[in-house]
């Protein structure tokens, strides 16, 4: 009974927000690019694989783990001249980030010869089981080679009962090649000494031979104050996708954790409106926030995590360590935050699983253009599936492959393309839900 009530709703909740059925035509308008089949394919490489490697042989060294990664890992990397980690690194020999086709494993890696911990290699991998992220590290200095589950030392900057990446927010990644060094308005450009370095390392100039290892797009002629481009990715700027892929894996672990606690507490809706309520000019209502008391739901978006065992404070900050005084809790990934990224997953599975208001969202005018095709999305459902997509959906091969035809501009920017327009519409829906209890 409640259910057909509240179908019978749906028009008086699109027409108190003086929403119109959606009639946009395009003639641009057909399938995305992703809608490939060959990008559906989801292998990955896990430690578990690397654990097989040892116990078979196939690997001896840290070279030959290298090697035996997928490809990906050798284009898709990020030299570090600072590094907060352990080992030691410098501008002539800096750490290797590995960061992969998707983000969900990742590698820090020494090419320093004389660095204590040149024979070890630190690792952190998403467990898409439980959302948390699982530190190891592979210690090849002893004659049997052992994997090390949860080192105690990398606690103190990572955490315990949560760790997460530490990795640099967009246009301030502190100590990594192609730092906001040189001048001018780009927050992603090579300073003249580290471009020097790159070509050197290009041309196999160093004793180094894991930096010999890696892949370079030679096409380019790389420039101060410009970026490097990844070999065979469409998007190309190293440092935004490394954001990307890094970024897409820690909401994905946060809406993880936090899943059973969002549907047992009812809070989806309240988390798509607290999130939104982070622009200055959107604002709950007084009737919402009456609800909210009504159900025991924070008025603060942060408060609200907490009670669903999320803690911004450490699980969003990603670009300080546990040691730093202060944190920025709005990293981002290149436009978006992490809050607009939980937001826009936690926004999708609803929509998965809710036919109302999936209606709803399905008459709700959008309108952008895919930048990989002449591919229109013109109604706000089909906006939040598109911007899904490739951060979230695709994984593994199906990704690395994906990447080398798309561009994904701008799907990480959720508030005012997504959360900003259905505003109004969710609390209304929102209010009407607790009027129906």
């Amino acid at each position: 009974m409640k259910k057909e009530l509240l179908l019978g709703l749906i028009p008086f909740i699109m027409g108190s927000c003086q929403i119109q059925k959606n009639t946009i035509q395009e003639n641009l308008a057909k399938d995305c690019v992703l809608s490939d089949e060959k990008y559906q394919t989801q292998q990955q490489i896990h430690l578990s694989d690397i654990r097989q490697w040892i116990e078979e042989e196939k690997i001896t060294s840290i070279e030959d783990l290298i090697s035996e990664l997928p490809e990906v890992y050798r284009k898709n990397f990020s030299l570090v001249e600072h590094t907060k980690a352990l080992g030691e690194s410098n501008l002539d020999y800096p750490r290797i980030v590995l960061f992969g086709g998707d983000g969900h494993l990742l590698f820090n890696i020494s090419s320093k010869l004389d660095d204590p911990t040149y024979q070890k290699v630190d690792g952190i991998e998403l467990n898409e089981e439980t959302g948390n992220w699982e530190l190891f590290q592979v210690d090849f200095s002893q004659a049997k080679i052992k994997v090390h589950d949860a080192p105690q030392e990398c606690f103190r900057c990572h955490g315990e009962a949560h760790p997460k990446p530490l990795w640099g927010t967009s246009s301030h990644w502190k100590g990594v090649f192609g730092d906001n060094e040189a001048p001018g308005p780009n927050g992603e450009a090579l300073s003249l000494r580290h471009l020097q370095k790159m070509n050197a390392f290009r041309d196999k100039n160093t004793d180094s031979p894991r930096l010999k290892q890696l892949i370079w797009d030679d096409e380019q002629v790389l420039r101060s104050g410009g970026i490097r481009n990844i070999k065979d990715n469409r998007f190309g700027a190293e440092l935004i996708a490394s954001n990307h892929f890094i970024g897409a894996s820690v909401a994905k672990g946060i809406y993880i954790r936090m899943e059973q606690e969002l549907k047992d507490k009812k809070a989806v809706l309240p988390l798509l409106l607290l999130t939104a309520q982070m622009k200055e000019d959107i604002h709950l209502g007084k009737i919402t926030q009456q609800h909210f008391v009504s159900n025991n739901t924070p008025l603060h978006i942060d408060s609200l995590y907490l009670q669903l065992g999320i803690n911004t404070e450490t699980d969003f900050t990603i670009n300080n360590s546990l040691e730093d005084q202060e944190v920025d809790k709005l990293w981002k990934m290149g436009k978006g935050t992490l809050y607009e990224q939980v937001a826009l997953l936690t926004l999708y599975y609803e929509l998965m699983a809710n036919e109302e208001l999936k209606n709803l969202f399905s008459n709700i005018p959008a309108h952008q253009i895919c930048k990989s095709e002449e591919h229109t999305i013109t109604n706000l459902y089909d906006l939040v599936k598109h911007k899904v997509n490739y951060h979230y959906l695709l994984k593994g091969n199906g990704k690395v492959e994906a990447s080398k035809v798309y561009i994904p501009m701008d799907d990480d920017e959720v508030f005012e393309s997504v959360l900003q327009p259905a505003f109004h519409y969710l609390q209304n829906y929102y209010s009407v839900q607790n009027q129906l209890l």
